[in-house]
């Protein structure tokens, strides 16, 4: 980054794929410069060009009550409130990461006790405990959630890149240094939430290095940490469907020497995008926090909304509309051969890939489809040997029960049940669940339990 005749001119890349852009001061309209990777140099022309964050607002009551909230009541009902509501948070996101794996019931049950933990906590060393514990419930789950990659790179990957995996790093111990690329994605949109955090504290006027939750630490904003909370199951269901959407390439990740996975700058750029998403939700939160630290009895309109903008909609009152919220972040699609960008609406990105992919397809027909491939007769093989042992045993159990009970008791519950649904319920194909709806054949009875549970 250099000022050069009056603008600032930034470039970046590596021999001839480098790219290169001017900032003019009256129309650039530049509100952030994200700065990818360790090296560089930056040039100014004798004024302040470049600040690491807005000044905000000049606060000393604000300050001066935060600093005092570590010790007092106050800052424990606060870093409550926070851990309340991202706890709420990851609880919601379990229901749609249902409908990629299976959530336990254990999952379950550890999450409503460690919210009943966060409620019941009298210190913040109990709320970090019921924290950890709502952690390790929620991201045992989404263990096993796939990555998928193109065709032609699947082979060129880890294994253990395929699936989402545990959240700690094998080399750490702890998320930082993600040595899988579900967990690299993940960290770096942490990191551009973080500095939105900062940013809203330093906003609002709080002081982003004194934290309410997280203790003191050098080189460390312990306060954005704690504004990122209950914003980071928000970060989560944007990765959840990233997943679902996205069709990765190798050249997305690479991997260091020392087994880290980092993301390479294309990928970045996109996930750099959901900045103006985390600057939002961060803002709010970072509000409601300065509004807490206000002297009691204080207005609630009296603490400044310059992020939100809350005070000026209450102002004009109810518009009608739906907020940026309420709507959800994009996805890029990318094609299912080579993992490159795709247009809209296609899943190859062009025509050697659409021609690659179908004779991928006629391939795989030809074969008789998935189920009868080497690995698919094998799978195939253990569900259905499975699947009796589980049928006699159920037997053994409650005995056998007749067609027209089915009929009359079950079937008409299913009326209203979506064909998906029912797969979802009992795990059985698609194709068999059709004929259930259909009428056209009766289930084994362990099944009818599972079809007639309410929705």
């Amino acid at each position: 980054m250099r000022v050069w005749r009056g603008r600032l001119r930034v470039a970046d890349g590596i021999g001839h794929d480098r790219r290169e852009a001017l900032v003019h001061r009256a129309t650039g309209r530049l509100r952030r410069l994200v700065v990818l990777g360790h090296t560089g140099s930056l040039t100014l022309d004798g004024r302040v060009l470049v600040a690491f964050g807005p000044q905000g607002a000049d606060r000393p009551g604000l300050r001066r009550a935060q600093a005092r909230a570590l010790d007092a009541p106050d800052g424990n009902d606060i870093a409550r409130r926070l851990i309340a509501e991202k706890v709420a948070a990851q609880a919601e996101t379990l229901v749609a990461v249902d409908r990629a794996v299976p959530v336990t019931d254990e999952v379950v049950s550890a999450m409503r006790a460690a919210a009943a933990r966060v409620h019941l906590a009298t210190n913040r060393d109990e709320l970090r405990l019921a924290e950890a514990l709502a952690a390790a419930a929620y991201w045992s789950a989404w263990a096993p959630i796939a990555v998928r990659f193109a065709r032609r790179d699947v082979d060129r990957v880890p294994a253990h890149w395929l699936t989402v995996g545990v959240r700690t790093s094998a080399l750490t111990a702890s998320p930082r240094l993600a040595t899988n690329p579900a967990n690299a994605v993940l960290n770096y949109l942490y990191a551009l939430l973080e500095a939105e955090a900062t940013l809203a504290a330093r906003v609002v006027g709080l002081d982003p290095g004194l934290g309410v939750l997280h203790a003191d630490q050098l080189n460390r904003d312990s306060l954005a940490a704690d504004l990122m909370e209950p914003v980071r199951p928000l970060v989560d269901r944007y990765l959840l469907r990233l997943l679902e959407a996205r069709t990765f390439a190798a050249s997305d990740f690479y991997e260091t020497r020392q087994g880290v996975c980092r993301v390479t700058p294309p990928l970045a750029r996109e996930l750099t995008a959901t900045l103006p998403e985390w600057r939002r939700a961060a803002g709010r939160v970072a509000e409601d926090v300065a509004r807490l630290l206000e002297a009691p009895g204080a207005p609630p309109r009296a603490t400044p909304t310059p992020i939100s903008g809350r005070n000026r909609s209450a102002g004009r009152g109810p518009s009608g509309g739906g907020t940026s919220a309420d709507r959800p972040l994009p996805v890029t699609a990318a094609c299912t051969q080579c993992g490159a960008q795709a247009p809209a609406g296609r899943r190859t990105c062009s025509e050697p890939c659409r021609a690659e992919a179908e004779d991928a397809a006629a391939a795989l027909f030809r074969a008789g489809g998935p189920s009868m491939t080497e690995a698919g007769r094998q799978r195939l093989s253990e569900k259905s040997v499975d699947l009796i042992h589980r049928a006699r045993e159920w037997q053994r159990s409650n005995g056998m029960r007749k067609p027209e009970e089915f009929r009359e008791t079950v079937y008409p519950t299913l009326v209203d049940v979506s064909i998906r649904e029912l797969v979802r319920r009992t795990g059985l194909s698609l194709a068999y669940c059709r004929q259930i709806k259909r009428g056209l054949v009766v289930p084994h009875p362990m099944w009818w339990e599972e079809l007639a549970a309410p929705r």
